[in-house]
């Protein structure tokens, strides 16, 4: 396995190389530092030694001793993880100087999913801020996840553990995914969400030099998506929906209005607050720094948001759980004639594409309002720069997939059935 030799025999001095040939694995070579001996004091893949070559005796034995840690380490390695290490990291335990001994008492074996839990609880009780800012709830449920399908997915493999070392292993990661497919018949976008997570906190165990490489980067690993079916509003729908008589039903009122403001403002869920606390009638517009993206937002104040804000004396009362806006808007919403027609819904999950025929109101989500005013603001001819300041978005790339604009079909009818007239 450990071989030693010099590579140039034709200078009066040569540093001595090492060749290792770990268990099927690619033999690899590096120099040993400050190995210079003569030529001529080299036998076959060892120093001469013998009567009046004490000085040879001592180099030879330094290349036995490291002979026997290289294999020391590997034998070690592999009692610990179940398999060879790379040459990269051994070449990190070299860089340490330290004995095979303290090298695995220091890097004892760390189980990922308390690492991931470890890192989660300190984001999540603020010991650990992301750019001067805690993390949000969105982020802790995300990783949250990740921790649940990494439990789930041990047990299905019959292992009390798993270690942050055994997710070097592009194989294992692969074997994860295949799982969040088969078994646990995840949604593309879901398993995409939870291997981005993965990757994250890969990278920060590669900062802490708790392991040699990120492997999503290593071996390029790509993350898939799909884009999502989504609806949005008509201009007819918004004036129905504006329109609707709940004066004798308050609950409704008030859930139809915050909905209402996250159409007429585009704001994400995050940020809804921010919104509400910069509504100002003597203002033509209404600016706040985005939650997640800390871009500034600009929105104008619409008619709409003046109407919704005056019912109230500017004084919106505290937000709804979107949780409950989101079940009770499909409610409100199915009351529109337009939003009861039936579409079609694509997706990817379990790795089979499904086809759902939904009605339009059962799509109706809060990223709906978002998406909408970016779509109606542009097909009116709006500059997309211009819509992005009140959308937040960074990149025109990612802001003209977010738009769901739609075919003029009276317009196509129009121009069709006209060809061939006289």
């Amino acid at each position: 396995m450990v071989s030693f030799y010099i590579k140039d025999r034709k200078n009066k001095k040569s540093s001595i190389r090492c060749s290792v040939q770990p268990p099927r694995l690619k033999r690899f070579h590096f120099t040993l530092p400050n190995s210079k001996i003569y030529v001529k004091e080299w036998g076959e893949g060892r120093m001469k030694t013998g009567k009046g070559k004490q000085q040879n005796s001592y180099i030879q034995n330094e290349l036995n001793q490291i002979k026997t840690t290289i294999e020391e380490f590997y034998s070690e390695y592999y009692n610990n993880y179940k398999r060879y290490p790379t040459e990269t990291t051994f070449k990190a335990f070299i860089r340490t100087n330290k004995s095979v001994g303290e090298y695995f008492t220091l890097n004892k074996k760390i189980k990922i999913v308390d690492y991931i839990t470890g890192i989660k609880d300190q984001r999540k009780n603020g010991q650990e801020l992301y750019n001067g800012k805690k993390f949000s709830n969105q982020t802790i449920s995300s990783y949250n996840s990740l921790i649940l399908s990494l439990e789930e997915f041990q047990n299905f493999n019959k292992m009390n553990h798993y270690y942050l070392e055994d997710f070097i292993s592009i194989k294992l990661i692969d074997e994860f995914e295949y799982y969040l497919i088969t078994e646990k018949k995840m949604a593309k976008n879901t398993i995409h969400n939870r291997l981005k997570t993965l990757k994250a906190f890969l990278q920060v165990a590669m900062t802490e030099e708790l392991i040699p490489y990120n492997p999503f980067k290593k071996f390029k690993k790509v993350l898939t998506t799909e884009e999502s079916d989504v609806i949005v509003f008509t201009e007819q729908e918004l004036i129905e929906l504006e329109t609707l008589d709940f004066s004798d039903d308050p609950f409704y009122d008030l859930i139809r209005d915050q909905y209402l403001l996250y159409v007429w403002s585009a704001v994400r869920k995050s940020d809804l607050t921010n919104f509400i606390a910069v509504i100002n009638p003597n203002l033509k517009e209404f600016c706040f720094r985005s939650s997640k993206t800390g871009e500034k937002s600009e929105i104008p104040a619409f008619d709409a948001i003046k109407r919704i804000a005056k019912k109230y004396n500017y004084k919106f009362p505290k937000p709804i759980s979107d949780t409950v806006v989101l079940s009770e808007i499909k409610q409100i919403c199915k009351r529109i004639p337009s939003m009861n027609v039936t579409v079609e819904k694509k997706y990817t999950k379990g790795g089979v594409e499904v086809r759902e025929l939904k009605k339009k109101y059962e799509m109706v989500v809060i990223h709906t309002a978002r998406r909408t005013l970016a779509t109606l603001l542009a097909d009116r001819g709006l500059p997309y720069h211009q819509i992005m300041k009140i959308t937040g978005h960074k990149k025109i790339a990612s802001f003209q997939i977010y738009i769901r604009s739609k075919t003029n079909i009276d317009q196509i009818l129009e121009i069709g059935n006209s060809i061939g007239k006289a």
